[in-house]
């Protein structure tokens, strides 16, 4: 349930809005949420309302008419909610030139073997459990919260945010370096790297995802996968269907970063006698890792990728601090930012946050300064259980957007359901058959002459 009692929007759009309504209740201490309503509201002002018979089915409130098909009020809401993004990704946006993915730490959550990814108060509690005297001396440290008479800190009330507690820390070392707080720091990235090191399960997600998203009409430009993560789903995934992945690194050993690769495509040439044919491979995508990845790290100078043990100071990922904001003008953040600019500064394209909740400055920025410029940009934007919060200023700024312009679109949706719903482009098989029936057709009036 929601952090408060207010609605939870589900879906919001220009056009259509669905709302869940609860009704709270305290039972021996405890509070308890009952969905007692669903709204959706159009944008001609026309609402209309739901709820439940005595069967616990749907039921339109204006006539007490059972919706079809016959269903609880929270499956019908999912149902409206995914009718309506499928319907924006297999009308308008199925022939959209540039499809460009940003997937936040949501898109990870849940996902793994001996590890699943966590959210920040996941990895909090984490390091709670493993090193408790560690995090407390960071917060004795940064101040980030009054500790007790016995030195220990309110573990019920303190706010979990632990890339709030290591952006000050941060500050505060490279201010006043501190050998204490250093190696605090450096134990804190040490567990963040630890329990990020997500090995991939056979139901994925991302496998999913990207057998559905990365093929497309070979007239189309390569998908752009953006992530801030710093696991390797997406990598593993693509080794495990055989995708093609561009990443940034040299095809040579060891692979080294080298920003241009960015700019190659890989081509399959088909020769012989009669007839020269190149094509694209089918799958490949592009992988941008903003924030670095637990298999980067530096070696004279360079990036390399490995398989081995990492030292936690050579590796290259920004860690949850600040300084992410400084770090990100430096190679490879800087190489990465630019290609991310300019993607969504490409007319006609569209833009998947998945698990992006828009509290990174630097990316929200981005997204939002390029919105504004750019009127052929359009947004489906994920988070869950509910839409995006209008808690800080980017947050507010997006829905400000959003209610005046139909091409943002905030789905209340995980990965895992988002990835099952996505539908495939259809024009890819449509269009590659005729391309390959061309072809064909050529070949034999050649054979012919």
């Amino acid at each position: 349930m929601s952090k408060s009692d207010a609605p939870m929007t589900i879906l919001k759009n220009q056009n259509k809005t669905v709302i869940l309504n609860y009704e709270k209740e305290v039972i021996k201490g405890k509070a308890e949420y009952t969905l007692k309503t669903l709204q959706v509201i159009y944008s001609d002002g026309k609402i209309e309302l739901f709820e439940e018979d005595s069967n616990g089915k749907a039921i339109n409130s204006a006539d007490m008419v059972p919706v079809e098909p016959s269903i609880g009020l929270l499956a019908y809401g999912d149902k409206i909610k995914r009718d309506y993004y499928k319907s924006l990704l297999k009308g308008k946006y199925n022939e959209i030139e540039n499809l460009v993915v940003l997937s936040g730490a949501g898109s990870s959550v849940g996902v793994g073997k001996e590890n699943v990814g966590l959210t920040m108060a996941g990895l909090w509690q984490k390091m709670e459990t493993v090193d408790l005297a560690c995090l407390t001396r960071l917060i004795k440290a940064t101040k980030y919260s009054k500790l007790e008479e016995d030195g220990s800190f309110d573990s019920d009330n303190i706010v979990k945010d632990l890339e709030a507690l290591l952006s000050i820390a941060g500050m505060k070392n490279k201010v006043e370096s501190e050998k204490q707080l250093d190696d605090d720091i450096l134990t804190a990235r040490k567990i963040i790297a630890e329990f990020c090191d997500l090995k991939l399960p056979d139901n994925a997600p991302h496998i999913e995802f990207l057998t559905k998203a990365v093929l497309r009409p070979q007239k189309f430009p390569r998908v752009k996968i953006f992530t801030l993560n710093y696991d390797t789903l997406f990598e593993q995934s693509a080794a495990r269907e055989k995708f093609t992945v561009i990443d940034g690194f040299t095809f040579s050993s060891p692979r080294t970063f080298n920003g241009k690769y960015f700019d190659y495509d890989i081509i399959e040439t088909r020769h012989n006698r009669q007839d020269k044919k190149d094509s694209t491979i089918p799958k490949l995508f592009y992988l941008f890792k903003m924030h670095g990845s637990l298999n980067w790290k530096h070696v004279d100078g360079d990036i390399e990728q490995t398989d081995g043990e990492i030292d936690v100071s050579k590796r290259v990922m920004v860690f949850p601090q600040d300084s992410k904001y400084e770090h990100s003008y430096e190679q490879p953040y800087f190489e990465m930012m630019a290609r991310f600019q300019q993607s969504l500064r490409v007319e006609n394209t569209l833009l998947i946050t998945i698990g992006f909740s828009f509290l990174d400055k630097h990316i929200s920025s981005v997204i939002l300064e390029t919105l504004k410029q750019n009127p052929s940009l359009h947004l489906i934007a994920l988070t869950y259980p509910e839409v995006i919060y209008t808690e800080k200023s980017y947050q507010i700024e997006l829905h400000r957007i959003a209610e005046l312009q139909s091409r943002i679109t905030f789905v209340a949706e995980t990965f895992v359901d988002f990835s099952k719903n996505f539908p495939e482009n259809i024009a890819h098989n449509r269009v590659d058959v005729l391309e390959e029936l061309n072809f064909q057709l050529k070949k034999l009036t050649k054979e012919n002459v």
